[in-house]
């Protein structure tokens, strides 16, 4: 006679292992392929479309989408496409960097804090706190104010001010693995406090980091365009999609196309990926779905 928990238990595991099987789910695979498209398009497509995103011509200025212009031209008579593929190549570029480079820090940070002792954990923790009590605005707009406008400037300033969000989550992932009977036998065998972070318990935290990188992207680049939008980051006339829209704003009710473009692009980049974070969160932690339902 089988115990009702014991029941549930087994109908939980083999639909995890089922949804697992299957791999992601139809929006996500949608959301990959659209995200997919756009990353192939701003790679290969200044290749193909060989026009310079910089090339001017003033005599064609605000041209309607045309056989030699498919989107238009700007107010310089810039070719939008050839400025649209070659500024995404910055936004997705940039958004990724500050991506990495937030999560190597949260990732070394959190984790010392998280499985090397109360003393590293507290040190450390009261600096990611004072990170965390910090406006972020207004410190990438003094780190940017002191260094100087570029878009590697913004980079910078986009890292320091939004990994000690990063370093809290992961410092909660370890301090959860921390605590797991795996680590505990390593511990007891007499493995160093190095060994048990980077060995043990770093590759079993590898699900929720994809997860968080993926769902964070959408962030990333939405806070680079803005920073690039407020006149921050890449300065004219180099392309980028947040300069881009800053550029086009004061034409957009005669010439809405030029806007229209850059927008586009990044809300189907920012839902394309925070829709595939979704999905990959589903397929890393299935408990996260239905879980709750079967309980009631």
């Amino acid at each position: 006679m089988r115990m009702p928990g014991v029941d549930r238990h087994h109908r939980r595991a083999a639909s995890h292992s089922g949804r697992r099987r299957r791999g992601l789910s139809a929006t996500g695979r949608i959301a990959l392929a659209a995200l997919t498209v756009v990353v192939i398009a701003v790679v290969v497509g200044p290749e193909v479309w060989e026009v310079h995103p910089e090339k001017t011509d003033l005599t064609n200025r605000f041209a309607g989408p045309i056989s030699n212009a498919p989107l238009g031209t700007d107010e310089f008579g810039r070719d939008i496409l050839s400025r649209l593929l070659n500024g995404g190549r910055l936004s997705l570029l940039g958004a990724g960097l500050v991506l990495v480079g937030t999560t190597t820090l949260g990732i070394v940070i959190g984790g010392c804090a998280g499985t090397l002792g109360r003393r590293t954990d507290s040190i450390l923790g009261r600096l990611i706190d004072g990170g965390l009590a910090l406006p972020d605005l207004v410190i990438a707009f003094a780190i940017v104010g002191v260094m100087g406008r570029s878009f590697w400037n913004v980079l910078l300033a986009l890292v320091i001010t939004t990994w000690p969000w990063y370093a809290r989550v992961y410092r909660g992932l370890f301090l959860r693995e921390s605590r797991q009977m795996y680590v505990l036998a390593a511990q007891a065998v007499g493995a160093s406090p190095q060994r048990v972070l980077w060995v043990h318990t770093a590759p079993n935290i590898l699900g929720p980091a994809i997860v968080l990188m993926t769902t964070n992207l959408g962030a990333a680049i939405l806070s680079l365009t803005a920073l690039s939008f407020l006149g921050l980051g890449v300065q004219p006339p180099q392309a980028e999609w947040g300069a881009m829209i800053n550029g086009s704003r004061s034409h957009f009710q005669s010439h809405p196309w030029v806007m229209v473009a850059p927008g586009l692009a990044i809300s189907i980049s920012v839902l394309a990926v925070s829709i595939l974070g979704d999905a990959l969160r589903d397929f890393f932690d299935p408990r996260s779905v239905g879980h709750w339902k079967e309980d009631k």
